[in-house]
């Protein structure tokens, strides 16, 4: 539990720089990602209780796929993890095989993608796709070396991560 909370520290102090970071350079586009607290809206509840409603779009995710999904998504966290330990060590190279390795949609998991995403939300789908797509160019990012570069590149990635969670539900 404890690694989890480091985690989630680093996580945070990571974005954190790289908003600051992109606050500084006005040429840089700003992050996509919508907040986590706008997916549930406060209502109140009978004797002024706030009751918390969930209002995000289904994702679509066929029941016995779902546990799967969640796996996949904690390894993708584990993987961002991993990938700020690289970073902070200066293994670059580490930092790239990680994010191609976990991050990244090769021809593999693409056919097992079309396998199992049938009646899956084609906009979560849409959205899961250009994740990959955004690892894969993090993986580039990260071969050059540059940390601002990375971790802008790694803001970028983790911000589809923020969208979706935003706009989707199992």
């Amino acid at each position: 539990m404890k690694k989890i909370w480091i985690t989630a520290g680093m996580i945070g102090m990571t974005m954190g720089a790289v908003v600051s970071a992109h606050a500084q350079d006005s040429s840089v586009t700003k992050p996509m990602g919508m907040q986590m607290g706008g997916m549930m809206k406060d209502r109140m509840m009978g004797g002024g209780m706030p009751v918390m409603v969930d209002d995000r779009e289904s994702a679509g995710i066929p029941e016995q796929m779902k546990a799967r999904q969640k796996a996949k998504m904690r390894i993708n966290l584990e993987t961002v993890q991993a990938i700020i330990d690289a970073i902070a060590a200066g293994d670059f190279d580490q930092a790239s095989k990680t994010a191609t390795e976990h991050l990244t949609m090769n021809k593999s998991k693409e056919m097992q993608m079309k396998k199992i995403c049938k009646g899956v939300n084609p906009d979560f789908k849409a959205m899961g796709k250009s994740f990959h797509a955004s690892g894969a160019h993090l993986a580039e990012v990260l071969k050059q070396g540059d940390t601002k570069k990375s971790l802008m590149a790694l803001s970028n990635t983790m911000n589809y991560c923020i969208s979706c969670h935003a706009s989707y539900r199992q």
